[in-house]
């Protein structure tokens, strides 16, 4: 029966002697890494050790032929299995998606256990999952991962014997029973985020007529630490990949009229396993409610271009690419030369060099993200009567005054202010 649902690897995955080796989730592993690219694979090396796993060794095989079976030929399963015996590895990872025969044939062929690459960033999540809401999803993606892969996690277990009079044959397969046991998890945690997304919902609602922009990138862009910096608040963050998976909103600038809000989502990256972002559509359903995206590239990473691609595909996945957009690249601390600026300033023209770290750089992202939504502002005037001080409270809390004169019928003011505001309130457009 399944223990747990802290761990893709519910019992410790057993090799092939019948003995034990220990599985991702207790930490501490020695793990051979073999991929298509050498770029991906120190990605999965930096995945790794997020998890608390030592990446060894790896062997790199250019994709010429998938094969069926294994994914990887018969030659290079005899490197890795030779690697992982010389570094003595507990373990060895793919860094691909596995189908769930190859997942069985490869932990045959290795004696060793077997991860690939959306099972590594599922594990990661569950990790780093901290609200009601995160668990929630996470809990769900995984289970929706190990449902097919099933007969891999429980290749080396026997039947279980029936008990009683008049069931003396052979039980049901134990693998039978977590499939059912499974399933009812996965209804459960579908209806609780049924629920979940209902109270998301509510709050978005109690923020329509709140500006919102929400920061977006690939993961370990440093979103969180430029929404701290952004909104003088504490967001959790890490040098960690995933450090964060919750959705954060927090007051750009107290002061400012109408008021801007800043929300920070969960990052993206390479091969983002689907079941992840099916189960974060909630989270993610802030995008579609944003005014604006602020894009955050990581200027520094060798990588940039194809974590900038990435980002745009899930965009475009998720049907939020056609939203105004400020490209920010973040990180401009850590370019130490002029070649390394100019570089960086290639991957997005028009795009805002700063460090999260630099407080005058923060100080103008914010005032470029202000002055983004105060051109969108029209420019209404109206002379309010001294008696009616809601309606003057109202056009201070969702208005920009730019003018302010008091005279004998009540105080005239001149300001910006978005249309649909506007006509709540009444106010007639400004003729020039």
């Amino acid at each position: 029966m399944l223990e747990n649902e802290d761990s893709l690897l519910p019992r410790a995955a057993r090799s092939t002697d019948g003995g034990s080796v220990r599985s991702l989730s207790e930490g501490a592993l020695r793990a051979v890494s073999v991929g298509l690219e050498e770029e991906s694979l120190n990605e999965m090396a930096r995945l790794l050790t997020t998890l608390g796993v030592k990446p060894v060794g790896r062997v790199l095989t250019p994709q010429r032929k998938i094969h069926a079976a294994t994914y990887i030929g018969k030659g290079k399963i005899e490197e890795v299995k030779a690697l992982a015996d010389e570094l003595q590895a507990d373990s060895v990872i793919l860094d691909v998606e596995l189908t769930p025969n190859q997942l069985r044939n490869l932990e045959v062929e290795f004696g060793r256990p077997i991860l690939d690459r959306p099972g590594v960033i599922i594990e990661i999540f569950s990790r780093h999952a901290r609200t009601k809401e995160a668990k929630t999803q996470v809990a769900l993606a995984r289970l929706q991962y190990l449902l097919p892969r099933l007969s891999h996690f429980w290749a080396h277990f026997e039947r279980q014997r029936g008990g009683g009079v008049g069931n003396r044959g052979m039980g049901e397969k134990q693998i039978e029973v977590d499939r059912r046991l499974i399933k009812k998890r996965i209804s459960v945690l579908r209806e609780r985020l049924v629920s979940i997304r209902k109270e998301r919902q509510v709050q978005r609602a109690g923020r329509k007529d709140v500006l919102k922009v929400a920061i977006v990138g690939y993961t370990n862009a440093g979103k969180s630490t430029l929404l701290n910096a952004l909104t003088q608040s504490a967001v959790r963050a890490e040098d960690k990949l995933f450090a964060t998976l919750d959705a954060s909103v927090r007051s750009l600038d107290p002061n400012c009229h109408p008021p801007v809000v800043a929300i920070d989502t969960v990052g993206f990256i390479n091969k983002l396993p689907t079941s992840l972002i099916a189960s974060f559509r909630s989270t993610l359903e802030e995008l579609e409610d944003a005014d604006l995206l602020l894009h955050v590239v990581d200027a520094s990473s060798a990588q940039a271009a194809e974590q900038l691609e990435v980002t745009e595909g899930v965009l475009k996945e998720l049907r939020v690419d056609d939203k105004p957009r400020m490209m920010v690249l973040n990180k401009a601390d850590q370019l130490k030369t002029p070649a390394e600026k100019n570089n960086a300033r290639l991957l997005a023209r028009g795009g805002m060099m700063v460090s999260a770290l630099d407080r005058e750089d923060m100080v103008k992202l914010r005032e470029r993200v202000l002055d983004h939504f105060k051109k969108n502002l029209e420019l209404y005037e109206v002379v309010i009567p001294y008696a009616n001080s809601r309606l003057e409270a109202m056009i201070h809390a969702h208005g920009s005054v730019e003018v302010t004169r008091h005279l004998e019928k009540g105080t005239f003011y001149r300001l910006r202010i978005e249309e649909g505001w506007a006509q709540k309130l009444g106010l007639e457009k400004f003729r020039l």
